[in-house]
């Protein structure tokens, strides 16, 4: 992992950062994101350390991410936004938000708890529109190359570019609500965010 802190737009991103990463020990994975330790830094913006262990072989890892806000804000939300701004994400590219919405997506149908449910829908919507802000206005059905910064992504791209159609993503999207009605819904809920549920 990288020595000098990772930009990401919340702490959500960089839980999500964590959970896609290839432990570097075994090379699987998942990697489980614990408890966050954030501290304020020159410029008023926020530094927080990530440990994580590997699922796989119990391998541990430590992080460092730069924050745009207080990172214990964050993780007291009740429906934790991963990316409020139109910048696409410097850490996890597009291929990446595709594995995360397939493993979120996964993760849901495997849940009881109907509010986790909703909230595990919540997380894979907003994986898409994180996908779909590498997409340029021109009708480019392909991602641009800069949207692919990972070997493992670019492999996927490779051999099966039609994964990446911006149709494809924009048809997914369109059969989950609206973010802004999950997170009303979420809100009511009071829950703590999914990824933040084992700590």
């Amino acid at each position: 992992m990288a020595d000098l802190p990772l930009l990401a737009h919340s702490l959500a991103e960089a839980y999500l950062y964590v959970m896609v990463s290839p432990c570097e020990s075994c090379g699987n994975g998942p990697l489980y994101g614990g408890e966050a330790c954030g501290v304020e830094t020159p410029g008023g913006s926020w530094s927080t350390n990530l440990p994580g262990t590997c699922g796989a072989c119990g391998a541990t890892i430590s992080i460092t991410f730069q924050l745009a806000s207080r990172p214990e804000e964050e993780a007291s939300a009740d429906a934790a936004s991963i990316n409020s701004t139109d910048e696409p994400s410097r850490i996890i590219d597009v291929g990446q938000w595709l594995t995360l919405f397939r493993m979120i997506t996964e993760a849901a149908t495997r849940e009881d708890d109907k509010v986790q449910v909703r909230h595990l829908g919540m997380e894979a919507a907003q994986c898409l529109d994180e996908a779909l802000k590498f997409y340029d206005d021109e009708g480019n059905d392909l991602p641009p190359s800069d949207a692919i910064f990972v070997e493992s992504s670019r492999l996927r791209f490779e051999d099966n570019p039609g994964q990446f159609s911006r149709r494809r993503l924009l048809d997914l999207r369109s059969k989950l609500p609206t973010t802004s009605q999950m997170r009303s819904q979420l809100f009511r809920s009071r829950k703590k965010p999914w990824w933040r549920r084992g700590s």
